[in-house]
């Protein structure tokens, strides 16, 4: 299993920031590899919601809310996909410092194919995954600091 750990501080409340990581419509403002996004649960948030996201490159995933603390923390499941994944799992933190908010990201996940998901990993998907998830927390700060758009 692989551990992604990232922060990043966002010049904003930390209501602001959950209000952006609690609306699951909002990824696409802040994920550049999504295209759509379409909620497939009866509830729009909290545990158990879940949504449908269609990436750029005709790929897409579902994801399901796990864990739901207002404010604090949200936990997210990848349960249908279409990647060589066994699992993937992830919970956004947020820290109040001052007037801004640390969000915390940790991530976790292993790759099919036993060994050679191991060595494929180490070679290209760890930093992969890292660099998308920093590239997402960067457009997060920016659509909440700013409101704009990618």
């Amino acid at each position: 299993m692989t551990k992604l750990h990232h922060e990043i501080k966002i010049n904003a409340s930390v209501k602001k920031v959950w209000r952006a990581l609690a609306n699951l419509e909002s990824v696409k403002f802040t994920n550049p590899l999504v295209k759509t996004v379409k909620i497939i649960s009866p509830n729009k948030e909290g545990v158990g919601s879940a949504r449908h996201c269609d990436f750029k490159d005709g790929k897409f995933v579902e994801e399901r809310v796990t864990a739901f603390e207002p404010n604090r923390l949200i936990s997210f499941d990848l349960y249908k996909h279409q990647w060589p994944l066994v699992f993937m799992r992830w919970t956004n933190r947020l820290e109040k410092h001052g007037g801004t908010t640390l969000l915390v990201s940790d991530t976790k996940y292993e790759l099919k194919f036993g060994i050679v998901g191991k060595i494929m990993d180490a070679l290209i998907m760890r930093r992969k995954f890292s660099h998308i998830i920093d590239d997402a927390l960067g457009k997060l700060k920016k659509y909440v600091e700013t409101g704009a758009v990618s």
